[in-house]
């Protein structure tokens, strides 16, 4: 690996990890508020919501975020203002007809999960959605210009002042409802985006300069994307979304305890998601198919290695952990969350094969794959959540996953030569061999 690599690694890796590791400890407050604010029903319907939110949250970083980041640094600099003009648009398009989609269907979505307050929360996010394409647009062009820096602060101050309007509400008198909530996620959105602007500043296009071949370029690229997150956030939501049909909001809101805590452990497969794209793009164009299967194996082995111990540990002392951070009316989230964190060794395999296909240019290919693992996902949930519960639930996301692992094992094995005995290797490395070198050089 050359310098410029090690110096690209070292500046966005370490910007990227403090932006998580601060959205971890805020994200672990907040929760740690809020599901002693609000009762199991208003907990669930909170978290009924942000599901959604987040379904479309990341249909947009698909849209828009993967198609900029990899046409930006090929076109000539003066056609740069355009394609970000174009991307801008789609991103408020897309922006508003999500907002009124959910609005118009927001009713009989209440309906179907018996969560009457889902109502004002999808009025409330007409405004935040409006927000986001914003916020989003000035993220996504730092992370094209290799620039992290900003995209740390701004997403500090939102989820550090949605904490403070979170813990304000809890020491004092006042009641905190779902308004309120929804009102204080919107505030806390609006402050980021105000300051991402402001890093972004000197490389935003302040002119408006729409050209509709850029856009249709765009378009092209992004459906694939978009297709492919929101397979994969329809994947990691299904069962969310059945257990509120199936059985009520109350389940949601335990089974969605195991599931935030075991997500706290995510945070080294998201900073490195974040940080191996654009690198990848770049290996991809420059040196070929080869040196993206390295990234994979690497990738994937220094991943396990750092979550396996993490596993363990929150296994060992699950029932402790969930009364710790939800206190004893979740205590039977602590036998859903055994089952959810074994989703952490297997979850490095299949994200970063999405991110090795999206950098050589297989965005349809990536599509298809995670709409067959959603599909999988449905499938067992139907079958499961009826016959066991809120425990069918996590027991059919994680047989989904690992069938998705061995069918992904082979199709890498025969597209790009990525071996299990080279993630084996590089594991070994990780865990024995470099924390040796480490050791020797200190002393």
């Amino acid at each position: 690996m050359s310098k410029s690599d090690d110096k690209y690694w070292v500046a966005s890796g370490k910007f990227t990890l403090i932006e998580r590791v601060s959205m971890l400890v805020f994200g672990v407050l907040t929760f740690y508020l809020i599901v002693r604010d609000l009762d199991k029903i208003g907990y669930g319907t909170w978290m009924l919501f942000i599901s959604i939110h987040a379904l479309i949250d990341t249909a947009r970083s698909g849209f828009f975020k993967n198609p900029l980041i990899r046409f930006i640094n090929k076109v000539d600099p003066s056609e740069r203002l355009e394609l970000q003009s174009a991307s801008l648009f789609l991103n408020i398009l897309f922006s508003l007809v999500s907002a009124l989609a959910l609005l118009a269907a927001a009713k009989p979505i209440a309906e179907a999960w018996d969560a009457p307050g889902l109502v004002v929360l999808m009025q409330i996010n007409v405004l935040l959605s409006l927000v986001l394409a914003f916020f989003s647009h000035f993220e996504y062009i730092q992370a094209a210009a290799f620039k992290f820096k900003g995209a740390m602060v701004g997403n500090f101050i939102r989820s550090g002042s949605f904490c403070a309007f979170v813990a304000y509400y809890y020491f004092s008198p006042l009641a905190l409802d779902l308004t309120i909530l929804a009102w204080g996620f919107l505030a806390s959105t609006f402050l980021s985006t105000l300051v991402m602007y402001w890093y972004s500043r000197q490389i935003f296009a302040k002119r408006i300069a729409l050209k509709f071949h850029w856009a249709k370029m765009l378009f092209n690229y992004g459906k694939y994307t978009l297709g492919t997150n929101l397979s994969a956030v329809f994947m990691r939501n299904v069962d969310t979304w059945m257990l509120g049909w199936y059985i009520s909001p109350a389940a949601v809101a335990i089974y969605n305890v195991a599931i935030r805590i075991a997500n706290l452990f995510e945070v080294p497969t998201m900073a490195l998601a974040s940080v191996l794209f654009p690198q990848a793009v770049k290996k991809a164009e420059t040196e070929g198919l080869g040196a993206v299967k390295e990234l994979y194996e690497k990738s994937v082995a220094m991943l396990v290695v750092m979550l396996l111990p993490l596993v363990i540990g929150v296994i060992i002392f699950s029932d402790l952990i969930v009364e710790i951070i939800a206190g004893p009316d979740y205590a039977e989230a602590g036998v859903i969350l055994n089952i959810t964190m074994l989703y952490g060794l297997i979850i490095p395999f299949n994200k970063q094969l999405g991110i090795l296909l999206d950098a050589v240019g297989k965005a349809k290919t990536n599509m298809f794959l995670v709409a067959r693992n959603a599909i999988i996902n449905c499938v067992l949930n139907a079958l499961m959540i009826p016959v066991w519960g809120i425990e069918g639930a996590a027991y059919a996301t994680l047989f989904t996953m690992l069938i998705v692992l061995l069918i992904n094992q082979v199709y890498l094995k025969k597209t790009f030569d990525v071996r299990l005995l080279a993630i084996a290797k590089n594991m070994r490395y990780y865990a024995y061999e470099l924390p040796k070198r480490i050791k020797n050089k200190i002393a």
